[in-house]
Parts: structure tokens; C-alpha cells; sequence
């Protein structure tokens, strides 16, 4: 007789005494599959969104105040930059006072501020879906500033001033109308806690005004007192800051304030990694405990097994295979038990918002290798856990085995 089918029989009938043994291993498999499922959708997420992101490929290049050997940030130096390998586009920086004078809510110092898409300032309000880029005269102010709310301000035509270089020791003003077209939260400071964004011409305008030159010859004299260097992919990052460093910049990465995610997501995965390990473990004690509890239970049967002819090995090899079944029964229980587990973390992630962004799937599970090996390696460690007891159950004589009939 097939001893497969004779396991399977056996498992069949003996499903009470194993349903503790499957139950286990199936709970214990479906926490570590969620687990690693949630964890793993992170990682994803965090890959394309944060990883490849245009601000993790960034590097800021600063004006090289106090260093006479090195160029200023003109056109002429975009123009290098933007030559390095791997380097996608460069944007640029620029920001001079605006006093604000007939705005009622009494905030009347802000710098305008040229927008780079890489930085682009969380909006909260606007007056139109798409924002920017900013078309002339338009502004977007934070939502407030020294304690004044500015949330009454979107939509209104207000006058700002820009300072005007007339001779030396001697200026003047010159006034513009400007439409705030939206507000940013206050919180993102990567500009200073004051900036107001605006057009990139209205910006060198009134930087010109105030250095006394053209707008052309600001720009090829004094320049931008920022620029923005993209890299092509994150992996390319180093390359290219070592490159801007090299050309004698002060030039800073993102990717150093960005690590602090993946280091989350890795104490996550290595969560799920401890949990296998426990799976692990508790699969094979259960095995052991509950072959060696049967084996005892049924000395009649393996009595009987050897009288009739069976060699020791066949009677082992039964005993492990049922094992192996009931490992395999848990398995699947556990990959069942995990789309029920997973979905509801996924669930209850998202209703956190700073976390929601990177749960995306309504089921995150592993990918289906590693399903089937972590099913598969179940199914070992099971039948593994069973070999000894088995084997010290199949060695006893059909004598002794018997001997209580």
C-alpha cells in the first residue's frame, strides 16, 4: 500500500489530535507573512516615492561666499553643472527682501523667492488646481508668519516693495502689484521660515534693482545664490556630488536627511525576519512533541504495521509524511489566515497619513517565491521536527509494541 495515501488516511482520522500542531504553525506563518507582506509594500513605496524621488536626487549647491577662487553661481556656472555625468537638470535659487505695505494682517516683511520644482513647498491653498509654475505678478505667501494668519490673504492684489540702488549710501523703492495666488505651510523652512515664492523674472528683477545692474548682467555677474543639481537616479548622487564638490562648491545631499525611513522599514523587516525565525522553532517543537505524543498513543498500530511485514524505515516514513501533511495544511492555512492579517494592517495603516502614502496595496503580501519558499520550508521544518520521534516510534518490536493490546 502507497505509504502517501496510508498518511493521508491517517492525518484524515487524526485531525483533532493535529488540528493544535496546524493551528499553531498556520498563526504563527500568517503573522510573519503580514508582516513581511507590509513591510515589503513599504520598502516598494518608499523606493519609487522617496527613493527616486527628485528631492533624494538632489543635490544643493550653495554661493560660494568668502571663496574668491571660485565662480559664483551665474549662468555660466549652470551651464558647467549642468554638463556633469548623470546630472538631469539644475535648478536655481534666488531670494531678496519684499516688504509687504498695504497688508492688513500686519505681516510686512517676506523674500520673494524663485520656485524649484525638486523643493516644490507643500500648497494648502490655492486659488487653481495647478499652482506653478507662477505666472507674472503672482505670489504664494505661508500660511502665516510671526504669529500672523495669512489664510485671508489668498486671492488679493497686494503692493510690495523692492529696494532700488540709486548711488552709493543712496536708494530707493520701486513698487509692484502682485496677486497671492496661493499658501504653503509654514512648516516647510527649506527657504527660510519668510519666504514668499514668485515668478523667476519678477525675483531677478527686483535683485537687480537692488544691485544697482540689468537683469541680463545680474545674471551673468552676480547670479543665483542657490542652485538645485538632479541627478538622473539616486544611485548617481555620490558621483555627482563628489563632481560638484570637486569644482571647489559647498554642495550638500538630501539623501543624509532621507535615511531615516528605509532604517524604519529595515527594524520592520527585520520584525518579520525574527518572526521566521520563531515560526521556525515552534513548527519544529510542535512536530517533535506531537509525533512523539501519537507515537506513543498508537503503539498498537505500528505494533501491527511491523507484524504484517512493514520494515522500520516504511514505518518512519509514514509517520514523518503525516507530519509533512499536516505541515503542509498549515501552510496553507497560514497564507489564508495572512490575506485576512494583512489586509486589516494595510487598513489600519492608512488611516495614519504620514504612513498612508506608502501602503498602497489592499492585500500587501510577500511575492509568490517567497510565499512558496516560506510554505515549503514550513513543510521541511515540520516533518523535520518529526524524524526522531518517528524513528524511536518505529524502531520498538512488534513485541513490545504490543504488549498492552
Amino acid at each position: 500500500m502507497n505509504l502517501l495515501r496510508m498518511a493521508w488516511w491517517n492525518v484524515r482520522a487524526l485531525h483533532r489530535r493535529l488540528l493544535g500542531l496546524v493551528t499553531m504553525v498556520a498563526v504563527a506563518g500568517a503573522v510573519c507573512l503580514s508582516a513581511i507582506g507590509v513591510a515589503s509594500n513599504a520598502q516598494a513605496s518608499t523606493d519609487s516615492q522617496v527613493g527616486e524621488s527628485t528631492a533624494n536626487r538632489s543635490v544643493t549647491v550653495d554661493s560660494p561666499e568668502g571663496r574668491p577662487d571660485t565662480a559664483r553661481l551665474t549662468e555660466a556656472t549652470e551651464k558647467r553643472l549642468a554638463a556633469i555625468a548623470h546630472v538631469e537638470s539644475v535648478q536655481h535659487r534666488l531670494q531678496v527682501s519684499m516688504p509687504v505695505r498695504d497688508n492688513p494682517e500686519g505681516a510686512d516683511l517676506l523674500y520673494a523667492t524663485t520656485y524649484r520644482e525638486s523643493l516644490a513647498p507643500p500648497v494648502v491653498r490655492s486659488v487653481r488646481e495647478r499652482l506653478f509654475p507662477l505666472q507674472p505678478g503672482e505670489v504664494v505667501f505661508p500660511a502665516s508668519t510671526h504669529g500672523v494668519d495669512l489664510s485671508s490673504m489668498v486671492g488679493r492684489t497686494v503692493t510690495v516693495d523692492a529696494h532700488r540702488y540709486v548711488r552709493p549710501g543712496v536708494g530707493g523703492t520701486v513698487s509692484s502689484r502682485v496677486k497671492v495666488v496661493g499658501l504653503y505651510d509654514p512648516g516647510w523652512q527649506f527657504d527660510g521660515p519668510d519666504a514668499a515664492y514668485a515668478d523667476d523674472a519678477s525675483v531677478v528683477k527686483w535683485a537687480a534693482g537692488a544691485a544697482g545692474k540689468t537683469t541680463d548682467d545680474y545674471l551673468r555677474t552676480s547670479g543665483w545664490d542657490q542652485l538645485t543639481v538632479v541627478a538622473d537616479s539616486a544611485s548617481h548622487v555620490p558621483d555627482v556630488l563628489r563632481a560638484v564638490q570637486g569644482m571647489n562648491y559647498p554642495a550638500v545631499t538630501l539623501q543624509q536627511q532621507l535615511q531615516a525611513l528605509p532604517g524604519v522599514l529595515e527594524l520592520v523587516r527585520l520584525t518579520g525576519n525574527v518572526l521566521i525565525g520563531v515560526l521556525g522553532v515552534l513548527a519544529f517543537v510542535g512536530a517533535v512533541t506531537v509525533t512523539g505524543a501519537l507515537g506513543r498513543q498508537r503503539a498498537q498500530e505500528v505494533g501491527i504495521l511491523k507484524a504484517v511485514g512493514f520494515r522500520s524505515g516504511s514505518v518512519m516514513g509514514m509517520l514523518v509524511a503525516e507530519m509533512a501533511i499536516a505541515g503542509a495544511v498549515a501552510a496553507a492555512a497560514g497564507v489564508v489566515l495572512a490575506v485576512g492579517a494583512s489586509s486589516a494592517a494595510a487598513a489600519g495603516l492608512r488611516r495614519f497619513g504620514e504612513i498612508a502614502p506608502y501602503v498602497h496595496d489592499t492585500v500587501p503580501l510577500p511575492g509568490t517565491p517567497v510565499l512558496v519558499a516560506l510554505s515549503v520550508a514550513t513543510v521541511v521544518v515540520v516533518a523535520a521536527g518529526a524524524v526522531l520521534p518517528a524513528g524511536r516510534a518505529a524502531r520498538m518490536s512488534p513485541t513490545e509494541a504490543m504488549k498492552d493490546w
